[in-house]
């Protein structure tokens, strides 16, 4: 973990928050709305905090892609999306501890809820949990983020919300949970920064 002179960041998760959450595979069709939600983030003026994509692609665990193919997609998509400016870094869990794809299959301490891909950013970018945020759309997001000692956590309501992850932790929900949608979620991120 990084010290309190670490910089603050903004985690935010992929399918069902910058993007519909459509199901696995979401990724190869985001790209228009992952930009327009990027955009109002960029917006709002956090050019201060470091903007991180954390998530878990489960796409090629399931064979409907060969994996180093969907590897090289998603990461053009999102150097793509640094090329723009609209976020700083990304970090991606490709493993499933019931893949289809027995290379991919895997319990493995990156995948959300496990907090490992948010604890990698934390210390390649000397990020203090204590001036960072999350936004995800399911319980696993908020458990990782607590897992990481994230300040601030925000869930974006949907129908995935109550999804039960095979790779469950028992690391217990130390923040309520904030119902937001759209635009709302990144200008109460804007207001939760101003306080501290």
């Amino acid at each position: 973990m990084s010290d309190n002179n670490g910089i603050g960041a903004i985690f935010l998760d992929a399918d069902g928050v910058l993007w519909e959450d459509s199901g696995s595979g979401g990724i190869l069709t985001g790209k228009a709305q992952a930009i327009r939600n990027l955009e109002l983030l960029a917006v709002i003026e956090l050019k201060q905090y470091l903007k991180i994509v954390i998530s878990n692609q489960t796409f090629a665990a399931r064979n409907k892609m060969n994996y180093f193919k969907f590897k090289n997609f998603t990461d053009v998509f999102f150097k793509n999306l640094i090329k723009l400016n609209l976020i700083d870094d990304f970090v991606i869990c490709y493993h499933h501890p019931n893949a289809k794809n027995f290379l991919l299959r895997k319990k493995c301490k990156c995948r959300k809820p496990f907090p490992g891909l948010i604890n990698l950013m934390i210390e390649k970018h000397n990020i203090d949990p204590c001036k960072s945020s999350l936004v995800g759309d399911r319980i696993t997001d908020i458990q990782a983020g607590a897992a990481a000692g994230i300040k601030h956590l925000f869930l974006v309501v949907n129908s995935n919300m109550l999804e039960i992850n095979d790779n469950l932790s028992n690391q217990p929900l130390q923040n309520e949970f904030v119902p937001i949608k759209g635009l709302e979620e990144f200008m109460l991120i804007k207001k939760t920064f101003n306080e501290d």
